[in-house]
């Protein structure tokens, strides 16, 4: 067998998996006459710095296709081997606890039929269907110092004539770094770029930028953002240039700019909007960590008709509802604030009824409220959050 192929990427509710894996057999084509799942061995390799993890993943169906794994009629020189996947099955990535930041594996998937020469194909095979319209080349720097790195969507039927909204995504803590990729499969932003959400939106323009650090980060050259207690990000002004740029350079409706993220970036997003409450159109902060307890009354009321819609559950243990978003909500209550739309979940469970775990629907940690937001599961009075958001301007 040849040695080149993909490992096919796609994102989950718990993050990426490696889903199939495409084998260029080139001339030996036409000597593999049967492709049963059973003939086919496919051994998994996940290694970092302290481990190396081994295990062998289920064929589940074996198929002719093209380069990218789209089935075939006809031996054309690639075999797709689709893989079995769950939420604690063939992620390549991982949470690295010494930094904060989600990384990939050094991956590998080793494959072999029959007799023939096995096949290893490893990180640069990595090939990501859902995002091949994404630019992942963003590079900004701002007047204050700070470079962020990021990737953006344009929507085709964006024009002089069409302007489209511009949907803001700012990541949690895990995953910033300077790897676009980390951002949009650490959480599940892939959804943004699909089908659906780009209809219920009639196109709409996507910025995910990332820090490299910590959008909670509030002095220069200190970890403190574990500390912060409504203190401005050090990216705060750096950012907004960012979104400002990227507005002015694409046929963007400056009216329809709604900023939103989870965790970091749901601080994130109250930090931009308290500071600049007449640039967004709207906001959805998830399971945010912006600090409440100080806020003033006279710096929130700027935002008192304003469009928000906050996401999170109530077993979140990482960032306490009880001490972010419940106070934060009772001081907009205070104000009068008539626009604020609250999903809150019991839990955070599987919703797509493919993955169980002892006959319950799978749990997963309730900081992962932002599953919900990509799953389109945030409803109030019949109207989702993604329609919501279609609706939303200045």
């Amino acid at each position: 067998m040849a040695s080149d192929g993909k490992i096919i990427i796609k994102g989950f509710d718990w993050g990426p998996a490696a889903t199939k894996v495409v084998i260029n057999v080139g001339t030996d084509s036409d000597q593999i006459r049967n492709i049963e799942t059973t003939l086919f061995v496919v051994k998994e390799e996940r290694k970092n710095e302290k481990d190396t993890l081994n295990s062998e993943r289920t064929v589940t169906d074996a198929y002719y296709s093209d380069e990218y794994g789209s089935r075939t009629e006809n031996n054309g020189g690639f075999i797709s081997l689709e893989l079995g996947f769950s939420p604690e099955e063939g992620s390549p990535m991982f949470y690295d606890f010494a930094t904060g930041f989600n990384k990939w594996f050094d991956y590998k998937l080793k494959v072999k039929f029959g007799d023939a020469k096995e096949t290893v194909l490893n990180n640069e095979d990595f090939y990501f269907p859902e995002i091949k319209d994404v630019d992942l080349s963003g590079r900004f720097t701002g007047s204050e110092g700070h470079s962020l790195t990021y990737a953006s969507f344009i929507p085709k039927n964006a024009s002089a004539e069409n302007l489209r909204p511009l949907v803001i995504w700012l990541h949690g803590m895990g995953e910033g770094g300077t790897d676009p990729l980390i951002t949009l499969y650490g959480n599940k932003v892939t959804p943004l770029f699909g089908e659906e959400f780009q209809n219920i939106m009639d196109g709409a323009y996507i910025l995910t930028p990332q820090t490299p650090t910590f959008w909670l980060q509030y002095e220069e050259n200190k970890a403190t953002w574990q500390k912060n207690r409504g203190q401005d990000s050090i990216y705060l002004k750096d950012l907004k240039e960012l979104i400002e740029k990227y507005a002015d350079e694409n046929f963007v409706d400056k009216n329809r700019i709604i900023v939103g993220g989870c965790s970091n970036g749901g601080f994130m997003t109250m930090d931009l909007i308290l500071n600049y409450p007449d640039f967004f159109a709207a906001a959805y902060p998830i399971c945010e960590a912006f600090y409440p307890r100080r806020l003033k009354k006279e710096r929130l009321l700027p935002l008192k008709d304003m469009p928000i819609w906050f996401v999170y559950a109530k077993n979140d243990f990482t960032v306490l509802p009880l001490k972010y978003e419940k106070p934060l909500l009772k001081r907009f209550d205070r104000i009068g604030a008539g626009n604020i739309t609250v999903s809150e979940f019991e839990d955070v469970h599987d919703t797509s009824g493919s993955f169980n775990k002892d006959g319950r629907p799978y749990q997963y940690f309730g900081h992962f409220s932002w599953i919900y937001f990509f799953n389109n599961d945030c409803v109030e009075n019949g109207v989702s959050i993604w329609e919501w958001m279609s609706k939303q301007t200045k």
